[in-house]
């Protein structure tokens, strides 16, 4: 039998190498000595790890704990260099498309908002996407030599080594080889993923993940997103379809879904369909629920939140996440947010106060989940 031993002993450092970064993301600065007594490596093991990424650019140290006592050596305390790398951060859907340029912590330095031209083929839209990176980094000179990669998120199923967008929701009908059209024209690796499975990794490096390591994130707005992360890494599932809550099937009669089969979640509570109730832009769910809600009559919309409060209590009964974390365009009116948690309660009473959290990721959430994906690659 044939043992790979040079190969388990590279996954082995890579492992340990991801340890040591997402302790000092999760915790901020450490010593050398600390890191090895929380992550249970060989003192040994950490001082070479840390001289590595010293010498990569990906740690810096950050001063002496002055307070330490005693004749002893003075703790040197380690902390990541967010700023060794810049990425364009690109968002796709339906909608409106997001390009940005940010470190790896994801503090931006410009942002580009615009309509999503899904009129245009797919190669001409990805151009001019292109462009604008182009544009962009033509304006920044100063980080210019330090842009590495490109994450992309973008909505429907995704072949994510491939780099290949297999069904678009919304924006392509066919596939479309996102990465190979971005990193030609932008010379740049290209990292892409499902949007919503970006903001899950968004979660786990920079928002409720540095607490718990299984988390639900559902996205609402314009359509039901939902991603699981589990012991800290996005699970996929078969075909990458898998924590598919906007097509649980709710209403075996009800209306045709876009993903051919009837009655799904998002028949009912997707944008389109609420805005049947009562006219509103999609921002504005908020002021139309409150303005509903002011006749005082039974709300409508009462019932869309309802069948989603079920939906979510039910997947989480299998699934049992730490926390749920809930964002998107729909969720942003706090009214919104607690008539939902009111709801998953009236269900399931054992549903304490945090259990369901509007994410601290909600200002960035046009691009911290490809930013993320970028992270991913080049640090942990």
């Amino acid at each position: 039998m044939i043992r790979h031993v040079g190969a388990n002993m590279e996954s082995v450092r890579k492992k340990n190498r991801s340890t040591i970064l997402k302790y000092l993301n999760d915790g901020g600065p450490s010593s050398r000595k600390d890191l090895a007594d929380v992550t249970g490596l060989t003192p040994a093991a950490v001082t070479q790890i840390c001289t590595e990424l010293l010498s990569e650019g990906i740690l810096q140290e950050t001063g002496m704990n002055v307070q330490s006592s005693g004749a002893g050596r003075k703790k040197i305390y380690l902390d990541i260099n967010y700023d060794v790398a810049y990425v364009f951060a690109i968002n796709i859907e339906p909608e409106y498309t997001v390009i940005a340029l940010s470190n790896l912590k994801g503090e931006q330095i410009e942002l580009h908002k615009s309509r999503t031209k899904t009129e245009l083929p797919p190669e001409e839209f990805l151009k001019k996407v292109s462009d604008r990176c182009k544009g962009i980094k033509e304006k920044h000179p100063e980080v210019a030599d330090r842009i590495t990669a490109v994450g992309v998120g973008i909505t429907g199923i995704v072949d994510t080594p491939e780099g290949i967008s297999q069904k678009a929701y919304g924006i392509w009908d066919e596939p479309v080889n996102v990465g190979k059209i971005l990193g030609e024209n932008l010379d740049l690796p290209v990292f892409l993923e499902n949007n919503v499975n970006a903001f899950a990794l968004g979660e786990l490096y920079y928002g409720t993940g540095k607490e718990h390591d299984n988390l639900m994130v559902i996205k609402w707005g314009p359509g039901v997103g939902c991603a699981m992360i589990i012991d800290q890494q996005i699970y996929e599932g078969r075909h990458n379809k898998a924590a598919e809550l906007g097509h649980f099937i709710v209403d075996p009669k009800g209306a045709k879904c876009s993903c051919g089969r009837r009655g799904c979640l998002e028949t009912k509570i997707s944008y389109q369909a609420l805005n049947q109730i009562v006219s509103f832009e999609e921002g504005e769910f908020g002021k139309a629920y409150e303005s509903v809600a002011a006749e005082g009559k039974k709300n409508p919309f009462d019932d869309a939140i309802d069948i989603f409060a079920r939906s979510i209590v039910n997947s989480a009964t299998i699934m049992a996440p730490n926390r749920i974390v809930i964002m998107g365009s729909l969720f942003k009116t706090k009214t919104v947010r607690d008539k939902l948690i009111e709801a998953c309660g009236n269900y399931d009473a054992s549903w304490g106060e945090g259990r369901v959290v509007y994410s601290g990721l909600a200002s960035r959430e046009g691009y911290i989940g490809p930013v993320a994906i970028c992270a991913k690659q080049l640090l942990f």
